[in-house]
Formats: structure tokens, sequence, C-alpha cells
């Protein structure tokens, strides 16, 4: 069996929609995008540069429009702040559910916990919220496409430094994460528009020759049905 991938971008960074999605179309590559859901037009609403999807009136079309290509959306809470997810969890797991689907028409399913944590009061909030499956960590786990899965989903971290041949391993399922696409202004860890390109290109290399399948985060898991609690 060849190997399953799943391309994921967090904090819904401008960059990932303005740089990566036309790459990704290109090469006909599906990939989720785990957005916040406040309407601030920087990551945290701080004083930087790393814009991100504020849910004007545009965002939402194009966000609709990228779900037509065949990309999920889903959900990162709806501040991204640490102190308030510990305050006030169900309200971040929830109303970011609520907020997204209000926006986008449609179930969002996939939740993507901030700064790569899964602690157990965000965890069972997000499980109470209705989610179907979480993603996690940065440990560069594969999953065995045979074995149970559970609902908290590990990833790799993607650097400058990665080979696209170790992404694929047989009979595994590798879960991918990307943060900005550009240079330093565009968002955390970010990948140059050239290598992005070149990783995708290689990637979708791979794909044609039958090697991996690629799938959005949602598909990859349902792949395994039930996920484990």
């Amino acid at each position: 069996m060849s190997s399953l991938i799943s391309l994921t971008f967090d904090d819904g960074f401008r960059c990932q929609f303005d740089q990566a999605l036309p790459i990704l179309n290109l090469q006909a590559i599906p990939a989720t995008f785990f957005l916040i859901a406040d309407q601030h037009p920087t990551h945290e609403g701080r004083n930087n540069e790393w814009w991100k999807i504020d849910w004007r009136e545009e965002d939402v079309g194009r966000l609709k429009k990228a779900v037509q290509e065949g990309h999920e959306i889903g959900s990162h809470s709806v501040t991204h702040d640490d102190t308030r997810m510990r305050r006030q969890p169900e309200f971040e797991a929830r109303e970011s559910k609520r907020l997204i689907e209000n926006w986008m028409g449609t179930e969002i399913s996939s939740f993507c916990y901030p700064y790569y944590g899964s602690c157990a009061y965000l965890s069972d909030a997000v499980r109470g919220a209705g989610y179907k499956q979480a993603r996690t960590g940065a440990r560069n786990s594969y999953y065995a496409l045979s074995a149970p899965l559970n609902f908290n989903i590990d990833c790799r971290q993607v650097s400058r430094n990665d080979d696209v041949k170790d992404w694929i391993r047989p009979d595994c399922w590798h879960v991918l994460t990307f943060h900005g696409i550009g240079d330093s202004r565009s968002g955390w860890e970010p990948i140059p528009v050239d290598q992005f390109a070149a990783m995708a290109a290689e990637l979708a290399r791979y794909r044609d020759s039958g090697a991996v399948e690629i799938v959005t985060f949602e598909k990859g898991a349902e792949r395994f049905g039930p996920l484990r609690q």
C-alpha cells in the first residue's frame, strides 16, 4: 500500500492563501487550513507583520472557493491565546466552531491545538464541542494504516532542511504542518516560496508514481474509522 500524506497549515496567515494555495492548486494537492476565528488582522492581535485571515467578506468568499477546490477549513481556536484558553476552553472550542461554520456554511470537523498543545482541559472541550478529530504535537509521528488511531493526532513541523522523500513511508499516514510561506514577515518558521514550490512539485511526482496518496486531514482520519478517545 502507498503512503498517505496530509498537508496542514496553521494560523490562517495570508501568505498561505497568497503564496501556497496557488502552488497547491497547480499541483492538484489538497490541504487543510486551520484558522483562528477572531477578526484581528494580525496574529494574536499583535503589532506585527504576520497578517492573517480576519473574516472580511472577501476572505469568506476566498475560503469557500478553496473548499470547492478540494481543500479543508478547520478551527484553530477563537483567540490563539494560552491564558484565555486555560480560562475558557469550552468557549475557545465551541465558539470557534460556531463562528467558522456560520461564515463557511458547512460543518467544521477538525480542530488544531494552538502551540502544538493538547492539554486535557482543552482536549476535553474540543471533544465536547463535536469535532471529529484534532491535530496536535510536532514529533514527526507516522501512523500505521492498519492500527487504531487516537482522537489527538501528531504531526511533523516542516523545516527548510526537510527532504520530501523522508515524508514517505509505505502503509503509514504522515501529517505535515506549515506556518509561514515566504520571508520572516509572512509568519512563524517560514518556508521560502520557491522552496515550497519545489517541495510540492516533488511530492506531486511521488503521487503520480503511485508512491503516495495526498488527502486532507479530515479525509486521512476517516481512513481509520472511529477514533479512540
